[in-house]
């Protein structure tokens, strides 16, 4: 029968993934694992904050279900959900939020971004089941309007954008909200109506202010047609709902370095290394391919801090150095950098390079000689060798 309930075992239903904790504490962690384990779950996954728990959901998919508390130092909780929600490959990932305390606003504000549920702390594992329960009995029996959406969103997967066109305007006219006018966007623009989609982004965003998905969509589309102005708008709108993501923040320095504010690129890219120190060495790479190397310069220095990788972090900084001219200053970075690997041919070659670009070719000459010396198959530092030996150095 089409209007068959269809009831959820939850010792079934957690079989085939993990449960994801994201908890700052400790303790709470340990409790909610043992509820779990006694309601059926027992592939359990943790995170110490918001941040880290996207960290683990990319690299492990399978998630079936995320505890998430609201309040954690580094990315909140409510933060986290937006970027789970923003992101296809995790968004239909239930989630239950937890919180110390029941707000109204806050409750409104999950619910409006596709938070499942939420419990409050302190509880008990018969509680914690409950929620699970419900929130699972919800989606195993969900109404039309979505069913409509989920075979929609299988048949953009496939490719067939008119069909599933066609299904997310029969779920609109049952129940209009800003994720089916996403949809609509998404089919729009897959089919090449790019006008169309920005429209029915446009409109979610207007039903839903808060909908990270839909200030993200409307970036990425702008960004595939070159409208850095406007997409610049909408990724600052995006991250003023979800500052914590540190990608975003370097999405909008791009742009702020193309359009030639490099005081405002800092900026975004300072606000990035804030919240992740690990993605001072991207930006700098990423200054590096856009002709900035004296920005790239200063991501490189700040990398080393971070790095675990600093004999490729001393190397990048050596080119980004030379590119500015500053060849002396290279050499030294090349030598610190042989101090912590005396064997890195490339380190050697580089500095030879640096060495012929300041003109001094007998320095440069002995360095191709060591690079050869650890790897005798290197066949630029021969090349180089003979172009010097001929009075024709490569430059």
């Amino acid at each position: 029968m089409a209007n068959e309930k269809h009831a959820v075992n939850l010792v079934d239903y957690f079989k085939t993934g993990y449960t994801l904790i994201v908890d700052d504490m400790t303790n709470m962690r340990r409790t909610i694992k043992n509820m779990l384990r006694q309601i059926g779950s027992s592939n359990v996954m943790e995170a110490d904050d918001g941040d880290s728990a996207l960290d683990v959901l990319r690299g492990n998919p399978g998630c079936r279900f995320i505890l998430l508390d609201w309040n954690m130092p580094r990315m909140p909780g409510i933060y986290a959900a937006r970027e789970i929600r923003a992101d296809m490959a995790m968004q239909d990932i239930p989630i239950l939020m937890i919180t110390a305390e029941v707000d109204r606003d806050q409750i409104a504000q999950a619910g409006e971004i596709g938070v499942n549920g939420y419990i409050v702390k302190p509880f008990v594992a018969n509680l914690l089941a409950e929620k699970i329960h419900g929130i699972l009995d919800a989606r195993a029996n969900p109404p039309e309007h979505v069913k409509l959406i989920k075979v929609g969103e299988q048949l953009l997967r496939q490719g067939q954008h008119q069909k599933a066109l066609q299904l997310f305007e029969r779920a609109k006219e049952m129940r209009d909200t800003a994720r089916i006018h996403v949809h609509i966007g998404e089919a729009f623009e897959m089919s090449g109506n790019a006008d169309k989609a920005q429209a029915a982004y446009a409109t979610a965003i207007q039903q839903n202010p808060q909908f990270l998905k839909a200030h993200v969509k409307s970036a990425d589309l702008y960004l595939k047609e070159g409208n850095q102005d406007a997409a610049l708008v909408s990724l600052q709108k995006a991250s003023e709902i979800s500052p914590a993501n540190a990608d975003r923040h370097i999405a909008i320095g791009k742009i702020y370095v193309d359009k030639g504010e490099p005081e405002k690129a800092a900026a975004s890219f300072g606000a990035a290394v804030k919240r992740e120190s690990s993605k001072a060495s991207e930006i700098a790479e990423d200054l590096l391919k856009m002709g900035k190397p004296e920005m790239a310069e200063h991501y490189f220095r700040a990398s080393l801090e971070k790095s675990t990788d600093t004999i490729h972090t001393y190397n990048r900084l050596g080119i980004s150095l030379r590119r500015q001219g500053k060849w002396k200053e290279a050499i030294l970075e090349y030598e610190t950098a042989l101090k912590i690997d005396p064997s890195d041919e490339g380190l050697y070659f580089n500095m030879a390079k640096a060495y012929v670009e300041g003109g001094n070719l007998k320095m440069a000459e002995k360095n191709f000689q060591k690079a050869l010396d650890v790897n005798p198959n290197l066949t630029a530092a021969q090349r180089e060798l003979e172009a010097i030996k001929k009075g024709t150095p490569l430059t």
